[in-house]
């Protein structure tokens, strides 16, 4: 094979020129304002709340990827090629048709079984669902748009979106949350979204007219369709297998005061999603585009692993030294419960972040559903080992699983990505 023409030098200058550096300063300052404010929700609000959140987040989190059905996948997948923009339009257009259709509907589906009590037997949580719910909803479309912006490479109008949507968010959340208490706080969720949403159609107007609802759209769904099918079971079953512990708890544990403290560590593990989050985000469209070039794509990935081990054990480090000390400081002992979680949700999460970019490369290398394949396989090693160690070890036990869980997944991760490696470049 010729000599590579992407050199050291060059890759770094493109990612620089294409906002590289700006949407991970962004992401940066987005966590530790978000983290922050999560810190002072949890100073309000009881941990008995902090634990009903948690549990309304993991369902919103499963359900968005249920109501967006993938689309997202389709746009960034389809539109990172070099097709004209016309058709770059038409695949956008279809898409936000199909996901408006899905997750309006899967709203709808999801009110009416909760008047059963399906998803808690919690009565606050079931009062909660509707408002707590309806994001998933407006966010599925964002969610389609910031998709876009990324298959286009506008790295810098990404960053602008997410800082001023989750700016607007936390401090909405702050505000709201403080007078009004947890129901304020999707007041602020419901509020930040849609206001994003709004600027997201009126950037795309700028530039070209908008037509959802064109009889033509329809004719997109078996080409964005191709894409979205596989990648709507990845995302569910990967969101479900990093969440499946909240899940099961709610159903296992009824001491939600626990279920607060339990919560509260593995929403500080959210300093060990940062980094790879945005290398991944960035990633992706550079993996679709050298999918074909062998040389290119194993330079990529090699120096961005190099940086995320890096980076991530040094996370892992810092932190399981200090958070437990910052935690009995700021809180004067309110939240001293969550520290016995905390370490072996680190680890846990820790490893799940060391195989960040195999995902990604998978995505880029076409083969969308090997990611499918690991999560579910991950997925259902989680609730079997989960479940196991509820029963023999209550909460702990659900911590203790999270090693292994994130072992399991690293196996499956580095097993699927050298099956799509050998079979497009052998």
């Amino acid at each position: 094979m010729n000599a590579s023409p992407i050199n050291k030098l060059n890759i770094f200058k493109q990612f620089y020129q294409k906002g590289f550096f700006h949407l991970l300063s962004a992401n940066v300052l987005i966590q530790i304002v978000a983290f922050a404010s999560q810190l002072f929700v949890a100073g309000i609000l009881l941990p008995d709340d902090i634990g009903r959140i948690k549990i309304i987040q993991t369902y919103l989190s499963v359900f968005s990827i249920i109501a967006g059905m993938g689309f997202n996948t389709s746009v960034l997948k389809l539109c990172s090629e070099n097709s004209t923009a016309e058709t770059k339009k038409h695949l956008l257009e279809s898409s936000l048709l199909f996901t408006l259709i899905s997750s309006v509907s899967l709203y709808f589906i999801i009110i009416f079984l909760n008047l059963f009590g399906i998803f808690s037997s919690d009565n606050l949580i079931k009062y909660l669902i509707p408002i707590g719910l309806f994001p998933m909803i407006s966010n599925s479309f964002f969610m389609v748009f910031i998709a876009y912006f990324q298959a286009i490479k506008d790295m810098k109008l990404i960053s602008k979106l997410t800082v001023s949507n989750k700016l607007i968010s936390i401090i909405g959340i702050i505000m709201l949350t403080y007078w009004f208490g947890i129901k304020g706080f999707y007041m602020a969720y419901n509020v930040s979204f849609l206001l994003m949403l709004i600027v997201c159609f009126k950037i795309y107007h700028r530039s070209q007219n908008l037509r959802i609802f064109q009889t033509r759209n329809f004719s997109g769904f078996p080409t964005v369709w191709k894409y979205a099918k596989p990648s709507i079971l990845a995302n569910l079953f990967s969101e479900m297998s990093a969440y499946i512990d909240i899940l099961l708890i709610g159903f296992f544990v009824k001491d939600m005061h626990q279920v607060g403290y339990y919560s509260f560590a593995l929403t500080i593990t959210v300093i060990f999603r940062l980094f790879p989050g945005t290398v991944q985000q960035m990633a992706s469209p550079y993996f679709s585009s050298l999918s074909q070039q062998q040389e290119d794509f194993s330079l990529i990935l090699r120096k961005y692993n190099r940086l995320l081990y890096l980076v991530v054990i040094a996370s892992l480090g810092i932190s399981l030294i200090g958070v437990p000390f910052c935690i009995q400081w700021i809180f004067n002992g309110k939240y001293e419960q969550s520290i016995i979680y905390f370490p072996f949700l680190a680890i846990g999460w820790s490893l799940r972040q060391l195989v960040q970019l195999q995902s990604a490369a998978i995505f880029g290398l076409g083969k969308i559903h090997y990611n499918a394949y690991i999560s579910l396989f991950t997925l259902i090693f989680s609730v079997i080992s989960i479940t196991l160690a509820l029963l023999c070890w209550g909460l702990k036990g659900a911590a203790y699983a999270s090693i292994l869980n994130g072992v399991a997944f690293a196996l499956c991760s580095a097993y699927f990505y050298k099956k799509a490696r050998n079979e497009v470049f052998n």
